[in-house]
């Protein structure tokens, strides 16, 4: 690797633009790619020479040294990659790049969401990948960002701390190497188990969807805001005890859970984040009082959260003999709701791979000590 790691950033969303841009502006080698089916996201950057940054990860304009849909040219001689994409996206991400990663590149899925390291492994092998690349997740994005115009990236907040796994977990170490120096907010996690139960969106996000879809479809209210107003007293109650049923999952796979509450602290305490429950964080974090509530259920607040984020963790739990009757029901409404076979559609135990395994033949085996 070069003493000064050239990064590939995959993904022309929200995330991929912020961290282009925060990469560039630090005057790293980075190149930004899209698929050809969504190259509409990166043409106002190539048209304007690059991303115009503002907020906590810089001002100003970024200059990508390439911004493309060539996935060859974006992954040669990349030193990390960070896949910036929504779950659904990672199966065919992972067979997109399986010809082209090279053993001992870094890939990052930030985030997996739940189970996304194991699903790419298992479609990036299966299209004849390298197994010798490093590929790891974290928990969450490390920035909070917001698309503005064409080219413009709002980046209203940047956490602090930032659980990232190999897998298998042995290879963690090294990835954390290579990565602190750029990412000093990075921390070793026990594995993607731990990364996965300690990814907050499939507990915060469905929650203010589900008991808000009033507010979501009135064609009354013009715009209401996810958190301050989705987060009444009564949907905070809830939200805090879907959390305990995630830390209990979490339990049955040797992870002593962090609460929801206390990694927001650690993520964002250092910018104005207070309160002892959900309630109370939301009412009072500047930085997701700005997040504008959807006008739509057909939206990932729920298609990406429940099936990549509550059905593996149920099906999870189901393995370990964990009861779930929170989570089963957020999932049973988000299906109603959207019309949608949640949980026979989202990740699962068998899905990743993992049948006929016992809780500590999982442990064992996403450790790399099977």
């Amino acid at each position: 690797m070069t003493e000064r790691p050239v990064f590939t950033i995959l993904g022309g969303g929200n995330g991929g633009f912020c961290a282009t841009g925060d990469l560039a502006l630090r005057g790293y080698e980075v190149r930004l790619y899209e698929s050809p089916t969504f190259a509409y996201t990166i043409e106002p950057v190539i048209q304007a020479g690059g991303i115009s940054m503002r907020g906590v990860a810089g001002e100003g304009l970024a200059r990508p040294a390439l911004v493309t849909t060539d996935i060859e040219a974006a992954l040669e001689g990349a030193d990390i990659i960070l896949a910036v994409v929504p779950a659904m996206g990672h199966k065919l991400l992972a067979r997109t790049c399986a010809p082209y990663l090279k053993g001992g590149q870094i890939l990052v899925l930030a985030p997996g969401c739940f189970g996304g390291a194991l699903e790419f492994q298992r479609e990036f092998l299966a299209h004849g990948g390298s197994p010798d690349i490093l590929l790891a997740e974290t928990t969450t994005f490390m920035y909070a960002a917001k698309k503005e115009g064409g080219n413009g990236v709002w980046a209203r907040g940047l956490k602090q701390y930032l659980p990232l796994a190999a897998f298998p977990a042995k290879c963690t170490a090294e990835v954390v190497e290579r990565l602190k120096p750029v990412y000093p907010q990075i921390v070793p996690a026990e594995n993607v188990l731990d990364t996965s139960f300690h990814n907050l969106n499939h507990i915060v996000h469905p929650v203010a969807m589900v008991l808000n879809v009033g507010f979501i479809e009135s064609c009354r209210i013009e715009k209401w805001y996810l958190y301050p107003d989705g987060y009444t007293q009564s949907a905070g109650r809830v939200g805090d005890q879907l959390d305990l049923e995630r830390l209990a999952v979490a339990r049955a796979y040797g992870i002593e859970g962090i609460s929801v509450v206390e990694t927001l602290h650690r993520y964002y305490g250092h910018q104005g984040m207070d309160g002892n429950n959900l309630y109370e964080l939301f009412s009072n974090s500047p930085i997701h009082k700005p997040a504008p509530g959807p006008k739509s259920t057909d939206n990932r607040l729920l298609t990406e959260d429940i099936p990549y984020g509550l059905v593996p963790l149920v099906s999870f739990a189901r393995l370990a003999d964990v009861p779930t009757p929170l989570v089963d029901a957020i999932i049973t409404l988000a299906s109603a709701v959207n019309e949608s076979n949640y949980r026979q559609s989202g990740r699962s135990v068998e899905s990743l791979g993992l049948s006929g395994k016992t809780p500590d033949e999982i442990i064992k085996f996403v450790n790399g000590t099977e």
